[in-house]
């Protein structure tokens, strides 16, 4: 394989070269790991894949997948190739099921967190492809020792490292494994399943809904259409607060409220991502109690495939999520 980039030059090319070449040497086989989706789609190769940091042109079909990005595992799994490695960003380590299913026996390597990766670990694991699209910390000068380890294929450009789009990610990294039919087979599914929980649900079609976070109750984030979460109930008929969809917030992905804010979102549904399942948004904030909105705590799995944003962790909140959101709209 052989990539091309807008390389800068000099010690940190070297060093990360020298990073690679040692560590790779050395590389451990992790068990029950087969890349057979990458392997069935050799015809499709070469292929040149466009992103922030440049370009990057994947000669052959990939054997020993990285996974860097949040998200990315999900894309990669569902068009059936098992990463040697990936960072999950998980804090207990665990798999959501909609992963582990698709995992099987197969053992890929956890390397951990998102926000801190270890170039020495990822060499050692000797990829021929690093796929870091969505949700990571990765810039230029990391995305310059991840290439030089092997070819590396970043998020779009033009895209943040934690907004990029669900279907421009997935088409993404379906363009780098050779399969970007079945990338588009994964949002065409998931497009209609989303058409058939709006049919099945028409109790919230235009009901007015937000999903919210809040760390301390001193400020809340909304979550606006340019993250999953706001798109999520976009995509079930819930319509957010019109001052979410201020065109002045251009590209962000949440506005800011102070605790006496809130009253914007009162409608019918509020969502409150929360660590306790019985979290009272009440305690946080009085504010809250006079809100004709049912106020609704989303934890655990929950939260986590909305926040997600793929197609295999949508298509979970879809069947989990929804029946709660549309019993609180009719509460």
């Amino acid at each position: 394989m052989r990539t091309t980039t807008r390389r800068t030059v000099g010690a940190l090319l070297a060093t990360a070269l020298a990073v690679g070449l040692s560590a790779c040497s050395s590389g451990d086989e992790p068990d029950g790991v087969e890349n057979a989706g990458a392997a069935d789609n050799g015809s499709a190769f070469p292929v040149t894949v466009e992103h922030e940091f440049g370009q990057t042109t994947i000669t052959s079909a990939p054997e020993r997948v990285v996974s860097i990005g949040w998200g990315d595992l999900d894309r990669i799994l569902a068009l059936d190739v098992i990463p040697v490695g990936y960072y999950s960003g998980f804090a207990d380590g665990e798999l959501p099921p909609w992963s582990a299913e698709l995992v099987g026996d197969a053992e890929p390597i956890d390397l951990g967190d998102t926000t801190e990766l270890d170039f020495e670990e990822i060499a050692a694991l000797d990829p021929d492809l690093i796929i870091a699209v969505n949700g990571t910390g990765v810039d230029e000068e990391s995305f310059q020792i991840l290439d030089a380890i092997a070819p590396t294929v970043a998020r779009p450009a033009g895209t943040g490292g934690w907004s990029v789009p669900l279907a421009e990610g997935t088409r993404q990294v379906s363009t780098a494994l050779g399969t970007p039919e079945a990338g588009e087979t994964l949002l065409d599914d998931l497009q209609r399943k989303q058409e058939s929980v709006r049919e099945a649900n028409p109790e919230l079609q235009g009901k007015r809904g937000a999903a919210v976070i809040t760390y301390d109750g001193s400020s809340y984030y909304v979550f606006r259409p340019q993250d999953g979460r706001g798109a999520f109930l976009e995509s079930i008929g819930l319509v957010l607060p019109e001052q979410v969809n201020a065109p002045e917030l251009g590209t962000k992905l949440s506005l800011e409220l102070s605790p006496e804010q809130v009253d914007i979102l009162d409608g019918d549904v509020v969502l409150f991502m929360a660590d306790d399942p019985d979290y009272d948004p009440v305690a946080d904030n009085p504010l809250f109690e006079r809100f004709d909105a049912t106020l609704l705590p989303v934890a655990g799995l929950d939260r986590e495939a909305i926040s997600l944003g793929t197609p295999a962790s949508l298509s979970y909140a879809l069947d989990s999520l929804v029946p709660r959101i549309a019993e609180a709209v009719q509460n």
